[in-house]
């Protein structure tokens, strides 16, 4: 936000939660929604409703599908990792989802996929990257 404001750039910080009634169709250039995707209880309305105000929308989410959180899994234990840094008591996390889930959100709603880039320790993943890779960046824009 600091360094947006410091170039001059137009930000808007916000509750997603309370919805984005009060903006008009298409009145933004980008909105971005950075790794909170899991934590929205409204994920589908939120989604949508970025995608009306937006001309683009950029969504990033730790992926739930990586393989260690899967191992975690398989041994019994919640997986705690870099991006999803939380214990299953006290996360905020509500709607954990695969990079191969959110492919199929955006193709039941119509969702036009620019742009999916997914990256391990700040590497590009392009293998098997629903395996992979732990955090998926989105950019979308709605089907005509």
């Amino acid at each position: 936000m600091l360094a947006c404001i410091q170039n001059g750039t137009n930000v808007i910080q916000m509750d997603l939660e309370d919805g984005l009634s009060g903006f008009e169709n298409q009145s933004f250039n980008t909105v971005i929604l950075s790794q909170t995707l899991q934590a929205m209880h409204n994920t589908e309305g939120i989604v949508l409703e970025m995608l009306r105000v937006g001309q683009e929308v950029i969504v990033t989410f730790p992926n739930f599908g990586y393989w260690r959180n899967r191992w975690q899994i398989t041994m019994g234990q919640m997986p705690v990792s870099k991006t999803l840094p939380y214990q299953w008591y006290d996360t905020p996390n509500v709607h954990l989802c695969t990079i191969n889930d959110f492919d199929i959100f955006c193709e039941n709603h119509n969702i036009n996929i620019l742009e999916r880039k997914v990256i391990t320790d700040g590497n590009e993943v392009s293998f098997m990257p629903n395996l992979l890779g732990n955090l998926a960046m989105y950019r979308l824009t709605a089907k005509p």
